[in-house]
């Protein structure tokens, strides 16, 4: 979600006027313990040029969103990093805290490397063909365990890659070639996520797709709504879910959109 906002807007009055203003707040975490001297918050609306300015004080922050709408709100503070927050509608989104790091990461060539194997990842599965055969199913497999046993060295030499070790995105990659691999390797990691979501360096949402995926491999149900399954008709289904009723809420907490936007994508 590429927004390039260009003119600022100081007052909220005129927005709100037109929508409910929902306040959007939280704390403010530092992978150090110290917060950087200023800090600002900001938040552009999905399709405008408009910049929406919050506040920052004591550690926490505030910003009204005008409802509806999809935002991405984000901190900025200089020589610091972190990652923005994507919020669907600032009804149903809670609050959500924010973890700051130094934009030196400790690691920036192991960074660096999981930012190149997070976009091989990719770039293989953008040219999936509709009806892969099994020379190119061989293919896919091997390149997710290659990605899958480097991943393994790095985690059995320096641990989970963490939001400040090597950065918002580089920890990203780590998920998606974790996600990607093998259930076991997977269920194993997940242990390392949680460990880290306690301290803020893990993505909330890509944690609770991990969740949801180990819950299934194992015949449980999941808790977000995450896991759909093709049969042979090629029609797709949800597979179980604990307490549907209430999974707008669970999703909310993680970051994920509303269920029936997610479920578009499995319709198309």
């Amino acid at each position: 979600m590429a927004f390039r906002p260009r003119v600022l807007l100081f007052g909220l009055s005129l927005l709100a006027t037109a929508a409910q203003a929902v306040e959007f707040s939280g704390l403010i975490r530092s992978s150090t313990g110290s917060l950087p001297s200023a800090i600002t918050v900001e938040a552009d609306r999905r399709g405008e040029k408009t910049v929406l300015v919050g506040n920052v004080e004591n550690g926490r922050y505030r910003i009204d969103l005008p409802s509806p709408g999809m935002y991405r709100v984000r901190l900025q503070a200089s020589g610091w990093e972190a990652e923005p927050k994507i919020v669907f509608d600032p009804q149903t989104t809670g609050a959500r805290d924010f973890l700051v790091y130094p934009a030196k990461v400790p690691e920036p060539e192991l960074a660096a490397e999981l930012l190149r194997m997070g976009e091989d990842d990719q770039e293989f599965r953008k040219n999936l063909p509709k009806q892969p055969d099994v020379a190119f199913i061989k293919r896919w497999q091997e390149n997710d365990r290659v990605r899958e046993e480097r991943l393994a060295r790095i985690i059995a030499d320096k641990g989970w890659p963490r939001i400040s070790q090597v950065g918002h995105q580089a920890a990203n990659a780590a998920w998606l070639i974790a996600q990607h691999g093998t259930d076991d390797f997977l269920k194993r990691c997940l242990v390392l996520m949680k460990a880290a979501a306690a301290d803020g360096e893990i993505t909330p949402h890509h944690l609770a797709l991990s969740i949801d995926r180990v819950l299934t491999q194992d015949k449980q149900k999941q808790i977000y709504g995450s896991q759909f399954q093709t049969n042979q008709d090629g029609k797709t289904f949800l597979l179980p879910v604990e307490d549907f009723e209430h999974i707008d809420e669970r999703r909310a907490s993680m970051g994920l959109e509303p269920f029936a936007e997610y479920r578009k994508n499995f319709e198309k």
